[in-house]
């Protein structure tokens, strides 16, 4: 017996970089499918239409966010950039330690890293700001 396909959670970041540019009513679907994790059948209901309707829409909606991601890839550039900062401050806060368990530890190093650290703070709180 075949058990019920797995959703690809994928398409939930996609959803968050592209979902305005679908329409309303992938939106809706894609929105219930990945995010309110609504089966099917709830989705059908919800909306007043078929399953099939419902399972139509969402691989419309899915192809259409490929799509998107393959010609801008945008989620993919968001992906490796916040792994970049993330390792960046990792970099920082063991330039810190190294420093402060040395002899003589150096001012300017604690005053420069503290000020990474607040750019990547900031960065970070900005991209929490704009949603994504």
């Amino acid at each position: 017996m075949a058990g019920k396909p797995q959703k690809n959670l994928a398409y939930s970041v996609l959803l968050d970089f592209y979902g305005p540019v679908l329409t309303e009513k992938q939106r809706v679907i894609l929105t219930e499918y990945y995010d309110e994790d609504l089966s099917l059948a709830e989705i059908a209901e919800n909306l007043g239409i078929t399953r099939q309707g419902v399972r139509d829409a969402i691989k419309h909606g899915e192809a259409a966010l490929d799509e998107l991601e393959a010609k801008l890839g945008n989620a993919r550039r968001h992906t490796r950039m916040q792994a970049e900062l993330d390792r960046l401050q990792t970099l920082a806060t063991e330039i810190r330690c190294c420093n402060s368990g040395s002899y003589t530890p150096d001012p300017r190093i604690h005053r420069d890293t503290a000020e990474m650290l607040t750019i990547l703070q900031c960065l970070d709180t900005q991209e929490d700001a704009d949603g994504l």
